[in-house]
Protein backbone atom coordinates (compact mmCIF):
# COMPACT_ATOMS: atom_id res chain seq x y z
CA UNK A 1 0.00 0.00 0.00
CA UNK A 2 1.01 3.57 -0.73
CA UNK A 3 0.25 6.20 1.75
CA UNK A 4 0.63 10.27 1.51
CA UNK A 5 0.03 12.38 3.49
CA UNK A 6 -0.30 16.13 2.09
CA UNK A 7 -0.58 19.49 3.64
CA UNK A 8 0.83 22.85 4.09
CA UNK A 9 3.31 23.83 6.50
CA UNK A 10 2.85 23.16 10.02
CA UNK A 11 0.05 20.86 9.49
CA UNK A 12 1.88 17.95 11.31
CA UNK A 13 2.34 15.60 8.53
CA UNK A 14 5.68 14.62 9.61
CA UNK A 15 4.71 13.62 13.26
CA UNK A 16 1.59 11.86 11.91
CA UNK A 17 3.81 9.80 10.07
CA UNK A 18 6.01 9.07 12.67
CA UNK A 19 3.11 7.75 14.62
CA UNK A 20 1.19 5.78 11.68
CA UNK A 21 4.80 3.91 11.14
CA UNK A 22 4.90 3.14 15.01
CA UNK A 23 1.24 1.88 15.11
CA UNK A 24 1.60 -0.33 11.75
CA UNK A 25 5.26 -1.76 12.79
CA UNK A 26 3.41 -2.87 16.11
CA UNK A 27 1.17 -5.14 13.97
CA UNK A 28 3.78 -6.42 12.08
CA UNK A 29 3.93 -4.66 9.08
CA UNK A 30 7.20 -3.68 7.42
CA UNK A 31 7.03 -0.18 6.80
CA UNK A 32 9.25 2.67 4.78
CA UNK A 33 9.30 6.46 5.01
CA UNK A 34 10.23 8.79 2.05
CA UNK A 35 9.76 12.58 1.91
CA UNK A 36 9.40 14.36 -1.81
CA UNK A 37 11.28 15.73 -2.83
CA UNK A 38 14.36 13.81 -1.41
CA UNK A 39 14.73 10.37 -0.02
CA UNK A 40 17.32 9.50 -2.62
CA UNK A 41 20.72 10.47 -2.84
CA UNK A 42 20.04 12.51 -5.86
CA UNK A 43 17.01 13.38 -4.57
CA UNK A 44 18.37 14.99 -1.45
CA UNK A 45 20.39 17.14 -3.63
CA UNK A 46 17.11 18.29 -5.51
CA UNK A 47 15.79 18.65 -2.58
CA UNK A 48 18.40 21.34 -1.41
CA UNK A 49 18.67 23.29 -4.64
CA UNK A 50 14.64 23.51 -4.40
CA UNK A 51 14.10 24.84 -1.17
CA UNK A 52 17.25 27.18 -1.12
CA UNK A 53 16.82 30.90 -0.99
CA UNK A 54 17.68 33.05 -3.86
CA UNK A 55 17.48 36.05 -5.51
CA UNK A 56 17.05 34.53 -8.68
CA UNK A 57 13.51 33.95 -10.39
CA UNK A 58 12.34 30.49 -10.31
CA UNK A 59 9.52 29.62 -12.51
CA UNK A 60 6.93 27.18 -11.78
CA UNK A 61 7.89 24.93 -14.78
CA UNK A 62 11.27 25.22 -13.33
CA UNK A 63 9.67 23.50 -10.02
CA UNK A 64 7.86 21.11 -11.84
CA UNK A 65 10.77 19.85 -13.70
CA UNK A 66 13.11 19.75 -10.53
CA UNK A 67 10.25 17.60 -8.54
CA UNK A 68 9.88 14.98 -11.27
CA UNK A 69 13.26 14.55 -11.95
CA UNK A 70 13.59 14.00 -8.66
CA UNK A 71 10.08 11.78 -8.10
CA UNK A 72 11.11 9.30 -10.97
CA UNK A 73 14.13 9.15 -9.47
CA UNK A 74 12.40 8.10 -6.62
CA UNK A 75 10.16 5.92 -7.79
CA UNK A 76 12.84 3.76 -9.95
CA UNK A 77 15.13 3.42 -6.84
CA UNK A 78 12.84 3.12 -3.76
CA UNK A 79 9.18 3.11 -4.28
CA UNK A 80 8.65 0.29 -6.56
CA UNK A 81 11.18 -1.55 -4.67
CA UNK A 82 9.61 -1.29 -1.60
CA UNK A 83 5.87 -1.72 -2.75
CA UNK A 84 6.96 -5.17 -4.69
CA UNK A 85 8.49 -6.19 -1.05
CA UNK A 86 4.66 -5.35 0.18
CA UNK A 87 5.92 -2.95 2.32
CA UNK A 88 3.47 -0.23 3.15
CA UNK A 89 5.19 3.03 2.06
CA UNK A 90 4.45 6.45 3.54
CA UNK A 91 5.25 9.63 1.58
CA UNK A 92 5.42 13.23 3.05
CA UNK A 93 4.21 14.71 0.00
CA UNK A 94 3.85 13.28 -3.61
CA UNK A 95 2.46 14.52 -6.88
CA UNK A 96 -0.25 16.16 -5.13
CA UNK A 97 1.95 18.78 -3.84
CA UNK A 98 2.59 19.68 -7.53
CA UNK A 99 -0.27 20.56 -8.72
CA UNK A 100 -1.71 22.19 -5.15
CA UNK A 101 1.73 24.40 -5.06
CA UNK A 102 3.22 25.01 -8.84
CA UNK A 103 -0.61 24.89 -10.32
CA UNK A 104 -2.85 26.26 -7.87
CA UNK A 105 -0.21 28.32 -5.96
CA UNK A 106 1.80 29.30 -8.97
CA UNK A 107 -0.77 29.09 -12.02
CA UNK A 108 1.25 26.60 -13.72
CA UNK A 109 -1.06 24.74 -16.16
CA UNK A 110 -2.52 21.25 -14.42
CA UNK A 111 -2.59 19.32 -18.24
CA UNK A 112 1.02 20.29 -18.45
CA UNK A 113 1.92 18.41 -14.89
CA UNK A 114 -0.54 15.45 -15.28
CA UNK A 115 1.36 15.18 -18.70
CA UNK A 116 4.35 15.09 -16.92
CA UNK A 117 3.22 12.42 -14.02
CA UNK A 118 1.61 10.21 -17.41
CA UNK A 119 4.64 10.16 -18.95
CA UNK A 120 7.12 9.68 -16.60
CA UNK A 121 5.11 6.14 -15.77
CA UNK A 122 4.49 7.05 -12.25
CA UNK A 123 2.40 5.71 -9.83
CA UNK A 124 -0.67 7.11 -7.93
CA UNK A 125 -1.13 6.59 -4.16
CA UNK A 126 -3.34 3.81 -2.88
CA UNK A 127 -4.51 6.44 -0.05
CA UNK A 128 -4.04 10.29 0.97
CA UNK A 129 -4.59 12.28 4.15
CA UNK A 130 -4.70 15.81 3.78
CA UNK A 131 -3.74 17.74 7.02
CA UNK A 132 -6.23 21.09 6.74
CA UNK A 133 -5.19 24.45 8.05
CA UNK A 134 -5.52 27.60 7.31
CA UNK A 135 -2.76 29.74 6.01
CA UNK A 136 -2.85 31.96 8.90
CA UNK A 137 -2.78 29.39 11.62
CA UNK A 138 0.05 27.84 9.22
CA UNK A 139 2.19 31.16 9.97
CA UNK A 140 1.61 30.71 13.47
CA UNK A 141 3.06 27.25 13.98
CA UNK A 142 6.44 27.96 11.61
CA UNK A 143 6.75 31.66 12.86
CA UNK A 144 9.38 30.10 15.33
CA UNK A 145 12.12 28.96 13.24
CA UNK A 146 14.30 30.10 9.96
CA UNK A 147 12.22 29.14 6.81
CA UNK A 148 13.00 27.70 3.86
CA UNK A 149 12.31 29.41 0.40
CA UNK A 150 8.61 27.45 -0.50
CA UNK A 151 7.96 28.71 3.88
CA UNK A 152 8.98 31.75 2.79
CA UNK A 153 6.04 32.41 0.34
CA UNK A 154 2.56 34.60 1.33
CA UNK A 155 -0.67 34.26 2.83
CA UNK A 156 -2.26 35.04 -0.50
CA UNK A 157 0.14 32.06 -2.04
CA UNK A 158 -0.95 29.75 0.85
CA UNK A 159 -4.25 30.62 0.96
CA UNK A 160 -4.42 29.68 -2.90
CA UNK A 161 -2.28 25.96 -2.12
CA UNK A 162 -5.10 24.97 -0.04
CA UNK A 163 -7.96 25.75 -1.96
CA UNK A 164 -5.78 23.62 -4.46
CA UNK A 165 -6.06 20.81 -1.68
CA UNK A 166 -9.17 21.06 -1.16
CA UNK A 167 -10.35 20.74 -4.61
CA UNK A 168 -8.19 17.96 -5.81
CA UNK A 169 -9.86 16.36 -2.34
CA UNK A 170 -12.93 16.94 -3.62
CA UNK A 171 -12.35 15.40 -7.35
CA UNK A 172 -10.32 12.54 -5.29
CA UNK A 173 -12.81 11.39 -2.62
CA UNK A 174 -12.23 7.66 -2.96
CA UNK A 175 -8.45 8.49 -2.45
CA UNK A 176 -8.04 11.75 -0.66
CA UNK A 177 -9.41 12.19 3.33
CA UNK A 178 -9.70 15.53 4.63
CA UNK A 179 -8.67 15.87 8.36
CA UNK A 180 -9.09 19.21 10.55
CA UNK A 181 -5.32 19.70 11.67
CA UNK A 182 -6.26 21.73 14.51
CA UNK A 183 -7.78 18.55 16.07
CA UNK A 184 -5.48 17.19 19.04
CA UNK A 185 -2.25 14.64 17.61
CA UNK A 186 -4.49 11.67 19.12
CA UNK A 187 -7.19 12.33 18.11
CA UNK A 188 -5.60 12.69 14.61
CA UNK A 189 -3.43 9.40 15.04
CA UNK A 190 -6.97 7.44 16.12
CA UNK A 191 -8.67 8.56 12.88
CA UNK A 192 -5.71 8.36 10.56
CA UNK A 193 -4.94 4.43 11.76
CA UNK A 194 -8.46 3.56 11.65
CA UNK A 195 -8.80 4.36 7.90
CA UNK A 196 -5.66 2.43 7.44
CA UNK A 197 -6.44 -0.48 9.14
CA UNK A 198 -9.79 -0.40 7.37
CA UNK A 199 -8.33 0.09 4.38
CA UNK A 200 -5.60 -3.21 4.64
CA UNK A 201 -7.92 -5.52 6.24
CA UNK A 202 -10.09 -5.11 3.12
CA UNK A 203 -7.36 -5.38 0.80
CA UNK A 204 -6.66 -9.21 2.49
CA UNK A 205 -10.27 -9.94 2.00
Amino acid sequence: MFITFEGIEGSGKSTQIELLRSSLKEEGNAVEILREPGTTQLGEKIRDIFLEKTNEKVDPITEAFLLYASRKHLDQNFLQEHLKNRSIVIADRYSDATIAYQCFGKGLSEDFVQYIHEKSGLLSPDLTFYLDITAEASKARIDDRELDRMESESLDFFNKVRAGYLEIAKLNADRVIVLDAELSVKDLQDQIFKEVKSRLDASLG
